[in-house]
């Protein structure tokens, strides 16, 4: 994709959030928009200074991981963290696979064997999803922000009010649903990269 075009859509995305903001007003909400429009640019910054060439779609995946994961989840009125109790792990399934999609795209242009490229890719991916658990852990440890483990929320009281998952039990199902996540990428892309070479044979 042209460089203009990837800056009209990272531009046309950052204007998304805007509006969504408009409809929500809240500051955990700008907060957490402002970092979406950050990586996104962050991103874009290595695509071009490392000539990826990332195609759109990759930009897509990361805004919908951001958004689902920085904005629905925690952010203010959504709060889907609290609200339902298997978002959070529906978020570790379904994110890692996107996430598995961008790793594997970098690691395509290596000249290794395929299985290679998967080992790494699944590797990569846990291993991002390991800084993440550690960095809740740190949270919790020294801030006490709760971000391990799954509470209920009195959204009367505007307070959790029930602990659903233990915060050890959090981290360990996390990572499990992450791990899954990436064996569905891999599956798919070797079904998909199968059924290709059987019909575009050179």
């Amino acid at each position: 994709m042209k460089l203009k075009n990837k800056r009209r859509v990272i531009i046309g995305l950052a204007g998304l959030g805007l509006l969504l903001l408009y409809f929500i007003r809240t500051y955990s909400s700008l907060v957490f928009l402002f970092v979406t429009v950050g990586v996104l640019f962050l991103f874009h910054y290595i695509d071009q200074v490392y000539n990826f060439e990332f195609p759109l779609k990759y930009y897509i995946y990361l805004f919908l991981i951001i958004v689902f994961g920085s904005i629905l989840g925690p952010g203010e009125p959504f709060v889907l963290y609290y609200r339902w109790v298997l978002y959070d792990k529906l978020l570790h399934l379904f994110s890692p696979i996107l996430l598995s999609a961008i790793i594997f795209y970098i690691l395509d242009r290596l000249d290794i064997t395929l299985k290679w490229k998967f080992l790494l890719t699944v590797s990569v991916v846990m291993s991002i999803l390991g800084v993440f658990e550690i960095g809740e852990f740190l949270g919790d440890y020294f801030f006490n922000y709760e971000l391990q483990g799954v509470y209920l929320y009195d959204f009367i009281q505007r307070t959790k009010y029930e602990k659903f998952l233990e915060p050890h039990l959090d981290t360990m199902l996390d990572l499990i649903f992450g791990f899954a996540g990436c064996i569905v990428y891999v599956i798919y892309k070797w079904m998909h990269l199968g059924i290709k070479s059987l019909f575009f044979k050179k």
